[in-house]
């Protein structure tokens, strides 16, 4: 039979639809292409905006149209439970029955639901207290593979859905982590992003006195791997001691993506952000000490309930100071069970899309500037893909870049001179 997947939300989803592909592949069941015709369609959702729920939604009727069994699994799921009654759906289950999607899959088969009622599987993730997790992935898709090292957040912003579709902050076992990487880096990968719904709180559950900066260390001794990436960051782990014990690992990549959300200090403390400005301009300068090349990137929401102007152009200014690389701008979205939703003086929606632009603007504006400032010198790239004969991959400080090239660059690390920007990459020549 044939399965087709598509993907929304974080690379956390990505990784799981990779490991739900691999479930199938051992059962012999053939992945087909989204836009094939296929027997069954999963659709591994996000619902950490309205925008996101509204594209799940929009997919879920693309997949009913083609035919086969759709399957609505993770975080849109979490948060329906069973509670909604969806057209467009066969398969419901939440983000840890990800882990049974075969078996479930195979059962309604079995049971000739198809015509009948939806078949859902969603337990309490609340109540989930350890990492579970049945498979290993053994081979790379791509030459930079993620590598999921912790789920859920016990951090409850005032905004986020999350922790009620994710559950507790759960951490794998390192051991588990290591043989993961060892498999993929002996399949040809060549960087590993560390991702998680949290990963700053890594160890926090476990026995043992464990940290995400520990984590790094030992992935780092894994013999054949080139760089670590870390995925995006709650800043309170970056005390001045972590800094310093990243800086002396040399595979780990200078580019810090921080879960900023704001820089005004009123609205960090109505989103329950559990640090200031004046923190994010403390260890920015800190990691500037102690990393060459470094990039910050960020994500930042604008028109949270009660953010004025003044409010706004406070983070505007915020941004400009750190001189952040890559800005992920989102409008603030109305999320269920989440304390934002009911307060006062929500923003309107045009103002909300104002300051989006406004932002954005901006931060092309600072990527542009940071990229240019390499034109002329040399970068270390790795390759990732090839095209036509041009070679794509990205310097460790995470500027894409384009060059005319061989095929047998592909997964190798080259030095590359900068020549020009075209179409936010660097051009450069070997």
């Amino acid at each position: 039979m044939r399965v087709a997947f598509f993907t929304l939300g974080c690379k956390v989803n990505q990784y799981e639809t990779d490991l739900m592909m691999k479930n199938f592949c051992d059962k012999e069941y053939d992945i087909v292409d989204f836009e094939d015709n296929s027997d069954i369609y999963v659709i591994n959702s996000c619902s950490v905006t309205n925008m996101s729920t509204r594209k799940t939604r929009q997919y879920l009727s693309r997949a009913k149209r083609h035919g086969g069994i759709v399957v609505l699994a993770g975080c849109y799921a979490q948060e329906i439970n069973g509670k909604e009654e969806l057209k467009n759906i066969d398969i419901v289950i939440g983000n840890e029955e990800k882990n049974d999607i075969v078996d479930i899959v195979e059962e309604y088969i079995k049971n000739n639901q198809k015509n009948s009622s939806n078949l859902y599987k969603i337990g309490d993730i609340s109540k989930i207290r350890k990492y579970i997790q049945k498979n290993n992935l053994e081979k790379g898709i791509n030459i930079r593979e993620s590598i999921k090292i912790e789920d859920g957040c016990n951090n409850f912003c005032s905004y986020c859905i999350i922790p009620y579709v994710r559950g507790r902050v759960r951490s794998r076992n390192i051991q588990d982590i290591l043989k993961e990487v060892e498999l993929l880096v002996k399949s040809g990968v060549g960087e590993i992003v560390l991702v998680g719904i949290e990963i700053a709180s890594y160890g926090k559950d476990l026995s043992e006195d464990i940290t995400l900066v520990d984590v790094v260390e030992r992935v780092s001794k894994i013999k054949g791997l080139k760089r670590i990436r870390l995925g995006s960051i709650e800043p309170r782990i970056l005390t001045e001691e972590n800094i310093i014990r990243l800086s002396k690992i040399d595979k780990l990549c200078p580019h810090f993506h921080i879960s900023v959300q704001s820089l005004n200090n009123n609205v960090l403390k109505n989103m329950n952000r559990k640090y200031t400005r004046e923190y994010l301009f403390k260890i920015t300068d800190t990691i500037r000490k102690h990393f060459r090349d470094v990039a910050f990137t960020c994500d930042i929401i604008v028109g949270f309930p009660g953010e004025s102007e003044d409010e706004f152009l406070n983070t505007l200014e915020g941004v400009r100071k750190i001189g952040f690389y890559e800005v992920h701008a989102f409008k603030y979205s109305k999320r269920k069970w989440t304390r934002a939703a009911t307060m006062e003086n929500q923003v309107d929606g045009n103002i909300s899309q104002r300051r989006s632009e406004e932002l954005i603007a901006l931060a092309t504006k600072q990527k542009i500037e940071y990229m240019s400032s390499y034109i002329g010198k040399e970068l270390e790239v790795l390759f990732e893909s090839f095209d036509d004969g041009y070679l794509y991959g990205y310097t460790k400080n995470y500027i894409k870049i384009k060059i005319m090239g061989d095929i047998k660059y592909l997964g190798k690390c080259m030095k590359v001179k900068m020549e020009n920007i075209e179409n936010e990459m660097l051009i450069g020549k070997i």
